[in-house]
């Protein structure tokens, strides 16, 4: 039985590794035939870290430059129907899916 649903973290990566991680990410999903991934970046708002601002910055810039960076790359949108913000229960803005197409077997 295949999973159709996979949720990966980015709580903790840099940017680059965000966008390296991801890339990847997409490749093996549609590869191994799930549907949708939940990514989550976290919203970047956390009342501790404000006095940091690599650390609030960081997760907030995530959330717009990953789904920028996968949008950016025409080889992984072509293995994409579309991308969303998730739900409240599966970290409304602090995450979102991405809906991959199904595989065409060569």
């Amino acid at each position: 039985l295949t999973k159709h649903t996979d949720t990966f973290d980015l709580h903790g990566y840099s940017l680059n590794e965000a966008n390296i991680k991801i890339k990847e990410l997409i490749k093996n999903s549609y590869n191994n035939g799930i549907k949708k991934l939940v990514i989550v970046t976290g919203k970047g708002l956390h009342s501790k870290n404000e006095s940091d601002p690599y650390i609030s910055k960081n997760l907030g810039i995530l959330k717009h430059s990953v789904p920028e960076f996968i949008k950016s790359d025409n080889e992984l949108m072509s293995k994409i129907n579309n991308i969303e913000e998730a739900n409240i229960e599966d970290g409304g803005s602090g995450a979102f899916y991405i809906h991959l197409k199904k595989r065409k077997d060569r």
